[in-house]
């Protein structure tokens, strides 16, 4: 008869990071959707009124390339590469999470 092996316990300590990244990325991406439907929404706006949408995604564009290309400089940083993993991905969510939220309600309240 072959048994299976008990499932090795969580690490302790490391849930609480675990949980805090989850909940700060699941609400950037949540605020970076919202503010992605409002961008194609102006764009189609624009295209329907004859200018071109193509600079406006662009920048929209660049500005996520840039937020990226800042928190993998500070992911990669030598100070960060002392902390666990869990740990450096909630300290880098509560680095990404103000600015989405607050221009996706910003941008919403305006809208409405």
């Amino acid at each position: 008869m072959r048994t299976t092996p008990a499932p090795a316990p969580a690490p302790r300590g490391k849930t609480l990071y675990v949980v805090l990244a989850a909940v700060l990325w699941a609400v950037t991406v949540l605020s970076l959707s919202s503010l992605a439907v409002l961008v194609m929404i102006l764009s189609v706006w624009a295209a329907s009124v004859g200018e071109s949408p193509v600079p406006f995604l662009l920048r929209a564009a660049l500005a996520l390339v840039v937020a990226g290309g800042a928190l993998a400089a500070v992911y990669f940083a030598p100070g960060m590469r002392r902390l666990s993993r869990s740990a450096r991905l909630a300290l880098l969510g509560a680095l990404a999470c103000p600015v989405p939220v607050t221009a996706a309600v910003w941008a919403w309240a305006a809208a409405s």
